[in-house]
Order: C-alpha cells, then structure tokens, then sequence
C-alpha cells in the first residue's frame, strides 16, 4: 500500500478520536518482518500508527490479536507496554503511545532485565489477569499438549521440503532443511519415548497468556532503565513451555543461559506446582530449537518473502534468507539449562 494512503488512514483514524492536528515523519520508524510502522505528531503527542500485513488466506488477524492484548495488559495495571489509543479494523491499523526508548545490546542483558520480563509474564498470569483474560485468543500455533507442540514442528519441518533450489542462497537452505529434519526425528522419538502420555491435555491451571514472540529483540529501554516490551500480534492462551523455550531460543537477541533459573523460577511464580511446569518447560527445550530454527528457515517460503517485502519493499531477500541461515545453524548446537 503506497505511503500517502497509509498516512491519509492514520489520519482518519485520528480524526475520529477528536485529534485535529497531525502531522506525520517522512519516513518509517521502522519495520517489523511482517508490518509497516510509521510515528506522527497528534496535537502534540507522538504516537506509533501500525499498519498489519494482511492476506485472506491467514485467519488470524494479527491487528485485534495484539490491540486486545495490549488493552488487556494496561487494565490489568502493565504500564511495561505500549499504552493503546485507537484502531481500525477495516483497515488493519492501530495506533500506540509512542515508546521513548533505544533497543538493548547484547552485552546490556543482565539479571535486572531478565527480571522484568520474568515478571511481565508473571503478572499476565496472576489469577485475576487470567481470568479477566479469558475472552482473548489462543496465541498464534498454540500447543495444549506435547503431541500438539511436536506436531507443530512437523509441520513445519515438512513445508521446509518444498524449498526451491533456483538459487545458490535456496540449495543451501534446503540442504539444510533436510539436516533438520533429520535431527528433528531423533528428536521426536527422544521425547516421546520419554513422555508417558503425549496426547494429555495441558492443565488448565498451567495455561497462560503469553506474549509470544516474547524477548529482548522486542523491547526497548527507556532512558530511566525500565524495559518497555513491545509487539504482541502472536499473542494468547498458550503452553508456558513454549514460552519459555521461545525466550532463550529466539535468535534476535539471545538471553544467555546463565539466566535461565533466574527466569523461569519468576515467570512461573505465579502457576500451582511451579517447579512441575519448570521440569516440563526443561523438557521441551530441544522441541523449541528445533522450532526457531523452522521459522529462521521460513524466509526461503514464497509467502514469508511476500510479508517481508511488504513490510519493507527495499529488502535484500537474498541476503536475508544467508543470514537466517547461518542464525539457525549455530541455534541447532546451542543448548540451554
């Protein structure tokens, strides 16, 4: 969508909440994989206008994920994400409070910034933020059981096989894909010749609200030291495993492991028999490996590269899918905890 119609929605969209005066950066403040995020000036306070990929053939509506998501946070008394002011589903655009704040380094991460996500997702999960939560949706490939998380790598593994082989970049991704794959299945029989009953259903006192995506490559810290965690359009009900295997396999900013009890001995303060969930979590490390590197993998997929380039039109694809590459590779050696 050209820039000028973006900014002619955003302007609609800040006209029907009683801002007159707006005014718009000339350029983009950034870009996620998958939208177009530009900041304009509204009587005075700059706000962050986001416009979402979307395609009909998706079913998840990536904008009322995250805009309920980040409403629900704020009642519940979060002031570590972006306060919500408006959206648009017709057009797939929401609009956020402006994070005055810079990206982390990895050599910035320490205990005192490992401690405030553990407890954002704590307080997402205090007895009273679930149940008030209960309306919002299941995250993006939610896993109830460890059937469903191994399932979902199968799939993932299996649309890895369609890699093209035009291009120097694609024949080493699908070499790749078929190590993976190979890994995968004696992953997959690992763990579930060690899990007694696959298909069990998770508890519902162990189901959480999640962030999903959830760690330091989207966040950003303020200049008093708080972290302001953002992007949440893959959030809802999900696994607390997954979570966790999320946050240290995620290759954007890597959490090193020495922080991994740290973490979850405070994220998971909030559940019944929390050093159960811890175990399991411990359990499923491998599981989310495997994942991550999958999704690394997903820039070599048609659709993925359709996302990217909408959301930035002048990206190098080529040089993206070798970086991802070489990210994945060294995921697959990694261990954590």
């Amino acid at each position: 969508m050209a820039a000028d119609l973006v900014t002619a929605e955003v302007g609609a969209l800040l006209a029907t909440i009683g801002r007159a005066e707006v005014r718009f950066d000339p350029a983009p403040i950034g870009t996620g994989g998958n939208n177009r995020v530009i900041c304009a000036v509204a009587d005075g306070e700059r706000v962050v206008a986001k416009r979402y990929y979307h395609d009909a053939a998706e079913t998840r509506d990536r904008m009322r994920a995250e805009f309920s998501f980040v409403e629900h946070a704020w009642r519940q008394g979060m002031r570590c994400v972006p306060r919500p002011i408006a959206c648009d589903p017709a057009s797939h655009i929401a609009l956020y409070e402006f994070v005055e704040g810079r990206h982390l380094q990895p050599e910035e991460l320490g205990d005192a910034q490992v401690v405030q996500a553990a407890r954002f997702f704590a307080r997402l999960n205090t007895a009273a933020s679930r149940l008030a939560g209960r309306h919002l949706p299941a995250a993006s490939d939610a896993c109830f059981s460890t059937a469903e998380h191994i399932g979902s790598v199968d799939r993932r593994i299996s649309k890895l096989s369609c890699i093209s082989t035009r291009t120097a970049a694609d024949r080493e991704g699908a070499g790749f894909a078929g190590e993976l794959a190979a890994r995968w299945a004696l992953e997959r029989e690992r763990i579930l010749c060690e899990t007694e009953d696959a298909d069990a259903a998770l508890p519902e006192h162990w189901r959480c609200l999640s962030p999903s995506d959830f760690g330091f490559h989207n966040a950003l810290l303020r200049p008093a030291g708080a972290v302001s965690f953002l992007d949440f359009e893959y959030a809802g009900w999900d696994d607390p495993a997954k979570m966790i295997g999320d946050f240290f396999a995620h290759p954007g900013l890597p959490v090193p492991s020495q922080h991994y009890e740290t973490f979850v001995t405070q994220a998971c303060a909030p559940f019944e028999d929390a050093a159960a969930l811890i175990e399991r979590a411990r359990h499923h490390q491998a599981i989310a490996r495997v994942r991550w590197c999958c999704i690394m993998l997903n820039e070599f997929l048609p659709d993925v590269a359709r996302r990217r380039q909408f959301a930035d039109p002048s990206l190098d694809l080529e040089a993206r899918k070798r970086q991802q590459l070489r990210r994945a590779r060294r995921l697959i050696q990694s261990t954590v905890a």
